[in-house]
């Protein structure tokens, strides 16, 4: 499929790739003080607006944010030391509230995780952040945030969504290197043309829940398969049977972990949906994802700012259906389903969750009844995985 031609038909995905994040930058007072030798920047330069995309990541736009902002600011007032003229990118780096931004982390994730209200529509706007040209938190975040590294950390994740895909990364690695180039350019630049021309090749169309009720109402009404069924089989023609979904669940507690994206948030994760749903305590542990939650964490109230450390990552492999073989519209995995898989929630009867958590992508409360293949098409980020997150409310 060409995701050009099909623009028309797939408008939710070319709203979720077009779709900007409003960004006010001030510089840190104590790095205005080291480069100028004044805690106040000269007019105009105090504050500096601009739209990133949410699909994007920050060293991405770290190059504008130098050659737009800060640059010209110490042309105009020369640097306090002269080999401070440079601003080196792979050392600037972005803190909101008081937390290292991690920047290898999706625009768009990382504002769904830490602003507050953003399922009430209500998020920050613009989204204030404070960035530092200094003194890297090499702790806290990955050193050397360069668009070198970005690209290489991309691609890696990109082959392994293809794994999770389909059993192997041959898709990725059968690129040609003007194929990778593209790809990665049409990402840096934001270029949906450039970057959608390359994806098709990754990720072949996948059959959905509408394409699914299309064809097996024609099978109904009609004496003969319609033409995009073979015979026998309850899978269009023309579309890639996924093996599985790259989907990473991001669900906040009150405890504190490490960052990591493997999953075993174990049946301990169901403990603190459970108090989550019946408005009381629990605890909740991790193993390589997390350390172990605060005793008496439980999900963390919307009303809590949230800190990226509260959240507990899971990860697994999420099948199309619900029953291995269905094959049937009706058994297709929803998010529900999805999160039950990443947290090991076995009671089926227990969907307290879903009426006291919501579940947050692009912006967006996604219904837990949504079905995975649907939003495999049509809200994945960049990197061809699912980020949900989910919260208390």
């Amino acid at each position: 499929m060409d995701y050009r031609e099909g623009a028309e038909q797939k408008t939710p995905l070319k709203k979720v790739w077009m779709g900007m994040i409003p960004i006010e930058l001030q510089l840190a007072a104590a790095d205005a003080i080291e480069l100028l030798a004044s805690a106040v920047l000269p007019e105009p330069f105090q504050t500096f607006y601009m739209l990133a995309p949410r699909v994007g990541y920050l060293p991405f736009i770290s190059s504008k944010i130098r050659e737009r902002w800060l640059d010209p600011m110490l042309a105009l007032s020369g640097p306090r030391i002269p080999n401070e003229q440079s601003i080196k990118e792979a050392d600037m780096w972005f803190e909101y509230k008081n937390q290292a931004l991690k920047w290898h982390y999706p625009v768009g994730l990382l504002y769904d995780l830490l602003v507050g209200d953003v399922h009430r529509g209500d998020g920050e706007l613009p989204w204030s952040l404070t960035l530092h040209v200094r003194k890297l938190p090499t702790a806290k975040i990955i050193a050397q945030p360069s668009t070198t590294l970005m690209r290489d950390m991309f691609m890696a994740v990109i082959k392994e969504a293809d794994f999770i895909r389909n059993g192997s990364t041959k898709r990725v690695m059968d690129l040609t290197k003007s194929d990778q180039m593209q790809f990665l350019d049409g990402l840096e630049t934001h270029s949906y043309e450039k970057y959608f021309s390359i994806h098709s090749i990754i990720v072949p169309p996948t059959p959905t829940q509408s394409s699914f009720a299309a064809d097996h109402r024609a099978l109904a009404l009609s004496a003969s398969p319609p033409p995009s069924l073979s015979a026998g089989s309850s899978k269009p023609r023309g579309t890639q049977q996924p093996k599985a979904i790259p989907v990473r669940f991001y669900m906040q507690t009150s405890g504190t972990q490490d960052d990591g994206g493997s999953k075993d948030g174990g049946s301990a994760a169901a403990g603190t949906a459970n108090a989550a749903g019946n408005g009381g305590s629990g605890s909740a542990t991790t193993s390589t994802a997390a350390t172990n939650s605060s005793a008496g964490g439980g999900m963390l109230g919307a009303a809590k700012q949230a800190d990226i450390t509260q959240y507990i990552v899971s990860q697994v492999p999420i099948p199309l259906y619900r029953d291995e073989g269905s094959g049937s519209s009706a058994d297709m995995t929803t998010v529900a389903d999805a999160f039950k898989l990443c947290y090991e929630i076995t009671d089926q009867s227990n969907d307290a969750f879903v009426g006291n958590c919501v579940c947050i992508s692009h912006g967006v409360c996604v219904p837990w009844e949504s079905p995975i293949a649907w939003l495999a098409e049509n809200f994945f980020y960049a990197d061809c995985f699912l980020h949900l997150v989910v919260i208390s409310i």
